[in-house]
Formats: C-alpha cells, structure tokens, sequence
C-alpha cells in the first residue's frame, strides 16, 4: 500500500503483514483508545479520522485505478466478543465502519461507486462462551489459539458473497488495535473458499 500514512508491520511483530496507521505504544493513542473502547464513549474524531483515512486510500488506490476499476470493495470487521458477551455497550469497530459509510456515501458518487460496507462474521458460540478478553490476561498463546474456531459465515454472508465475487472483489479487513494479528488472520481465514483479494488493516498497533 501506498498511501502515505501507512506502516506495515514485519513478521516479527504479527502472524501476517498487517497495515496499520497510528502506535498503540504512545500513551495518548492507547488512552483514546480506552475511552472508546471501554468507557462508553460513543464518538471518537480522531479514530473516526483513521478508519476514513484507511477507506478512502483503498478507494482511490484500488476503484479508481485502471486495473481494478471494474472491482467491487467490501469493507468489513472482526465482530467484538466482549460486546456480545455484554462486557461493554459498544462493538466499536462496527460504530466506526457505520460513521465511516455515512461519510464516504456522501463524499463519492452513489452512481460510480461499487464499494460496499458489512458486518460478514458471526462468532463461534463456543468460542464466545469460553474465551476471555485479550486485555485480561491475554497471552500470545491465548490469542493465536483455535483461530479457525472463532468465525464463521452464516448462509446469507456466504450467499451474499458468491454473488459479489461473479466479479472481481477486494476484501479490506479493519480491527481497532491488531497486536499478533490472530483476530485478523482468523476472518482471514473464514473467506480462503472464496475467489477475492484480501487486504487486512488496523488502526493502530
């Protein structure tokens, strides 16, 4: 990726290459990130500002090049187990995707656009009732375990899919903070059946 406010991390960091944009180590960012994530602050400009930043650099470099012009963008998130264990009240990845669709529908063409934003994963129930929140106690053992266990794609997603990828599709996968990569290897994993090109991003990391 070229876009300038891009990192990519090495294979000494995470399990696969992952795009990133913001650091996780600087205390002001993970303080952001509390407040969002834990402290049921609903909004966030700055991290909003990331997520954009991230869609709108796939959009201009992926839709409106020459290559791929003809391809769909689908934009989707790893789904919070904490929210749906009812650990905190806001699945933040997917209230950020949603702020982030508003933005960009107004912002480009309905008429030109074939970019698409989708909450595509549900969770293992088994997982969901048995793993622990990374913050808690969260070892890289823990958290690189089972990832073939942790999401699958109900009917209509893998419906849905089968009908997007009749055309070329790219894939962007975006987490909030990624720190070994195994939440996004592990949606990665859900779509190897299907014919796409998958990008993964993180806000920070």
């Amino acid at each position: 990726m070229s876009y300038k406010n891009i990192k990519t991390t090495t294979e000494n960091e995470t399990m696969i290459p992952i795009h990133y944009i913001d650091s996780y180590r600087d205390e002001e960012v993970k303080e952001i990130f509390k407040r969002y994530k834990f402290e049921n602050a609903r909004n966030s400009t700055y991290l909003l500002n990331i997520c954009i930043d991230i869609c709108i650099g796939i959009i201009v470099e992926k839709y409106y090049s020459e290559h791929n012009r003809e391809s769909n963008i689908l934009f989707i998130y790893p789904p919070s187990t904490m929210f749906y264990r009812k650990e905190k009240d806001i699945d933040s990845m997917s209230n950020l995707i949603k702020q982030t669709k508003k933005y960009l529908n107004f912002y480009f063409s309905r008429n030109t656009k074939k970019y698409y934003f989708k909450n595509l994963f549900s969770i293992n129930k088994k997982y969901l009732k048995n793993k622990k929140a990374q913050h808690i106690g969260g070892s890289k053992e823990i958290r690189t375990k089972n990832l073939n266990q942790r999401y699958y794609l109900n009917f209509w997603n893998r419906q849905f899919l089968q009908k997007l990828t009749k055309r070329k599709t790219i894939i962007v996968i975006i987490d909030d903070v990624s720190s070994t990569g195994g939440t996004l290897l592990a949606c990665k994993n859900c779509l190897r059946e299907f014919d796409v090109e998958v990008e993964l991003y993180s806000l920070a990391h």
